[in-house]
Protein backbone atom coordinates (compact mmCIF):
# COMPACT_ATOMS: atom_id res chain seq x y z
CA UNK A 1 0.00 0.00 0.00
CA UNK A 2 1.45 3.27 -1.26
CA UNK A 3 1.55 6.47 1.70
CA UNK A 4 -1.26 8.07 -0.13
CA UNK A 5 -3.58 4.74 -0.12
CA UNK A 6 -2.64 4.81 3.73
CA UNK A 7 -3.90 8.13 3.79
CA UNK A 8 -7.08 7.90 2.32
CA UNK A 9 -7.55 4.87 4.30
CA UNK A 10 -6.83 6.65 7.50
CA UNK A 11 -9.63 9.55 6.47
CA UNK A 12 -12.20 7.66 5.53
CA UNK A 13 -12.13 5.34 8.73
CA UNK A 14 -11.60 9.18 10.55
CA UNK A 15 -14.44 10.95 9.19
CA UNK A 16 -18.02 10.12 10.06
CA UNK A 17 -20.18 11.85 7.43
CA UNK A 18 -24.09 12.44 7.05
CA UNK A 19 -26.26 9.59 5.21
CA UNK A 20 -27.07 11.56 2.85
CA UNK A 21 -23.70 12.29 1.41
CA UNK A 22 -20.57 10.09 0.38
CA UNK A 23 -16.78 11.00 0.94
CA UNK A 24 -15.30 10.20 -2.76
CA UNK A 25 -11.42 10.54 -3.45
CA UNK A 26 -11.39 12.14 -6.91
CA UNK A 27 -8.54 13.93 -9.19
CA UNK A 28 -9.41 17.06 -7.04
CA UNK A 29 -8.81 15.06 -3.95
CA UNK A 30 -11.16 14.22 -1.21
CA UNK A 31 -15.16 15.42 -2.07
CA UNK A 32 -18.28 14.99 -0.73
CA UNK A 33 -20.91 13.87 -2.97
CA UNK A 34 -24.87 14.07 -2.20
CA UNK A 35 -26.32 10.65 -2.99
CA UNK A 36 -30.23 11.40 -4.14
CA UNK A 37 -33.53 10.30 -2.58
CA UNK A 38 -34.15 7.35 -5.19
CA UNK A 39 -30.76 5.65 -4.23
CA UNK A 40 -31.45 5.85 -0.17
CA UNK A 41 -35.53 4.86 -1.25
CA UNK A 42 -34.11 2.11 -3.28
CA UNK A 43 -31.08 0.76 -1.33
CA UNK A 44 -34.21 -0.01 1.78
CA UNK A 45 -36.74 -1.36 -0.68
CA UNK A 46 -34.21 -4.58 -1.60
CA UNK A 47 -33.13 -4.32 2.07
CA UNK A 48 -36.50 -4.85 2.84
CA UNK A 49 -37.46 -7.40 -0.04
CA UNK A 50 -34.38 -9.25 1.32
CA UNK A 51 -35.53 -9.82 5.35
CA UNK A 52 -39.00 -10.53 3.71
CA UNK A 53 -37.44 -13.12 1.32
CA UNK A 54 -34.84 -14.28 2.59
CA UNK A 55 -35.87 -16.80 5.71
CA UNK A 56 -33.11 -16.46 8.48
CA UNK A 57 -30.88 -13.76 6.79
CA UNK A 58 -31.05 -10.13 7.24
CA UNK A 59 -30.20 -7.27 5.50
CA UNK A 60 -26.67 -5.43 5.72
CA UNK A 61 -25.68 -2.00 4.39
CA UNK A 62 -23.21 0.82 4.93
CA UNK A 63 -20.07 -1.35 5.39
CA UNK A 64 -16.78 -2.10 3.97
CA UNK A 65 -15.63 -5.19 2.20
CA UNK A 66 -12.51 -6.74 4.08
CA UNK A 67 -9.67 -7.69 3.58
CA UNK A 68 -8.58 -4.51 1.55
CA UNK A 69 -7.15 -4.87 -1.58
CA UNK A 70 -4.89 -2.78 -3.88
CA UNK A 71 -5.73 -0.52 -1.04
CA UNK A 72 -9.20 -0.14 -1.55
CA UNK A 73 -12.70 -1.83 1.00
CA UNK A 74 -15.62 -1.82 -1.38
CA UNK A 75 -18.95 -0.22 0.63
CA UNK A 76 -21.71 -2.02 -1.12
CA UNK A 77 -24.98 0.00 -0.74
CA UNK A 78 -27.03 -3.57 0.55
CA UNK A 79 -26.23 -7.11 1.17
CA UNK A 80 -27.49 -10.13 3.11
CA UNK A 81 -25.79 -12.24 5.86
CA UNK A 82 -27.56 -15.19 7.76
CA UNK A 83 -28.46 -14.00 11.19
CA UNK A 84 -25.59 -16.18 13.05
CA UNK A 85 -23.08 -13.97 11.42
CA UNK A 86 -24.56 -10.43 11.93
CA UNK A 87 -22.00 -8.63 14.44
CA UNK A 88 -23.95 -5.38 15.91
CA UNK A 89 -21.03 -3.82 16.92
CA UNK A 90 -18.76 -4.23 13.17
CA UNK A 91 -18.25 -2.56 10.20
CA UNK A 92 -16.59 -4.56 8.12
CA UNK A 93 -17.77 -7.90 6.85
CA UNK A 94 -14.88 -10.67 5.10
CA UNK A 95 -16.17 -11.06 1.16
CA UNK A 96 -16.02 -14.83 1.65
CA UNK A 97 -19.00 -14.38 3.71
CA UNK A 98 -20.69 -12.12 1.11
CA UNK A 99 -23.20 -14.10 -1.08
CA UNK A 100 -24.10 -11.27 -2.92
CA UNK A 101 -23.67 -7.69 -3.20
CA UNK A 102 -26.16 -4.44 -4.81
CA UNK A 103 -24.71 -1.16 -5.98
CA UNK A 104 -27.62 1.41 -6.57
CA UNK A 105 -26.16 3.82 -9.29
CA UNK A 106 -25.90 7.31 -8.72
CA UNK A 107 -24.89 10.30 -10.88
CA UNK A 108 -21.18 10.41 -9.47
CA UNK A 109 -20.88 6.64 -8.72
CA UNK A 110 -21.72 5.11 -12.73
CA UNK A 111 -18.42 4.92 -14.30
CA UNK A 112 -17.03 2.81 -10.59
CA UNK A 113 -20.18 0.73 -10.68
CA UNK A 114 -20.41 -0.74 -14.08
CA UNK A 115 -16.49 -0.28 -14.63
CA UNK A 116 -14.87 -0.91 -11.90
CA UNK A 117 -16.57 -2.47 -9.39
CA UNK A 118 -17.56 -5.65 -11.11
CA UNK A 119 -13.27 -6.42 -10.95
CA UNK A 120 -13.21 -5.76 -7.36
CA UNK A 121 -16.20 -8.00 -6.42
CA UNK A 122 -15.22 -10.57 -9.15
CA UNK A 123 -11.90 -11.09 -7.63
CA UNK A 124 -12.77 -11.37 -4.29
CA UNK A 125 -15.28 -14.14 -5.34
CA UNK A 126 -18.26 -12.31 -4.37
CA UNK A 127 -20.85 -14.94 -5.75
CA UNK A 128 -23.40 -12.53 -7.60
CA UNK A 129 -22.72 -8.46 -8.21
CA UNK A 130 -26.55 -6.38 -8.60
CA UNK A 131 -26.01 -3.11 -10.32
CA UNK A 132 -29.17 -0.86 -9.91
CA UNK A 133 -29.64 2.32 -12.00
CA UNK A 134 -31.98 4.28 -10.49
CA UNK A 135 -30.90 6.89 -13.77
CA UNK A 136 -32.25 4.26 -16.40
CA UNK A 137 -34.32 2.20 -14.34
CA UNK A 138 -32.69 -0.93 -15.67
CA UNK A 139 -30.92 -3.69 -13.42
CA UNK A 140 -27.45 -5.94 -14.30
CA UNK A 141 -27.20 -9.18 -12.50
CA UNK A 142 -23.45 -10.42 -13.04
CA UNK A 143 -22.89 -14.11 -11.69
CA UNK A 144 -20.16 -16.99 -11.76
CA UNK A 145 -17.22 -15.31 -10.60
CA UNK A 146 -13.95 -16.96 -12.50
CA UNK A 147 -10.49 -15.75 -12.91
CA UNK A 148 -11.21 -12.03 -11.73
CA UNK A 149 -14.69 -11.47 -14.00
CA UNK A 150 -17.67 -12.08 -13.93
CA UNK A 151 -19.16 -14.88 -16.73
CA UNK A 152 -22.94 -14.75 -16.70
CA UNK A 153 -25.00 -11.20 -17.23
CA UNK A 154 -28.74 -11.10 -16.98
CA UNK A 155 -30.04 -7.17 -17.20
CA UNK A 156 -33.83 -5.93 -17.59
CA UNK A 157 -36.07 -2.84 -17.11
CA UNK A 158 -37.46 -1.82 -13.59
CA UNK A 159 -40.64 -4.11 -13.94
CA UNK A 160 -39.26 -7.61 -13.93
CA UNK A 161 -37.91 -9.60 -11.49
CA UNK A 162 -34.03 -10.08 -10.03
CA UNK A 163 -33.26 -13.65 -8.98
CA UNK A 164 -30.33 -14.04 -7.30
CA UNK A 165 -28.98 -17.54 -5.81
CA UNK A 166 -28.03 -17.34 -1.92
CA UNK A 167 -27.39 -20.47 -0.64
CA UNK A 168 -29.36 -22.95 -0.91
CA UNK A 169 -32.50 -20.28 -1.78
CA UNK A 170 -33.01 -18.25 -4.55
CA UNK A 171 -33.69 -14.17 -3.78
CA UNK A 172 -36.49 -12.80 -5.98
CA UNK A 173 -36.33 -8.98 -5.86
CA UNK A 174 -39.68 -6.77 -7.63
CA UNK A 175 -37.77 -4.58 -9.41
CA UNK A 176 -41.11 -2.77 -9.82
CA UNK A 177 -40.50 -1.58 -6.26
CA UNK A 178 -37.00 0.80 -7.62
CA UNK A 179 -37.40 4.37 -8.05
CA UNK A 180 -36.43 6.28 -10.89
CA UNK A 181 -34.20 9.64 -10.59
Amino acid sequence: MTIAEDWVEFVQDTIHVPKTVRLRLTRNGLTLVPVPQAHITTARRIANQIEDGLPGWMATGEFWVVPPREGYKPEPDVSALPLDQIRPGKSEINEALLPFVVEVVSPESRQRDYNTKPDHYALRGIPAYLIVDVLTATWTLLTQPDNGAYQCTQSGPFGREIKIPVADQTLTLDSSRFMRI
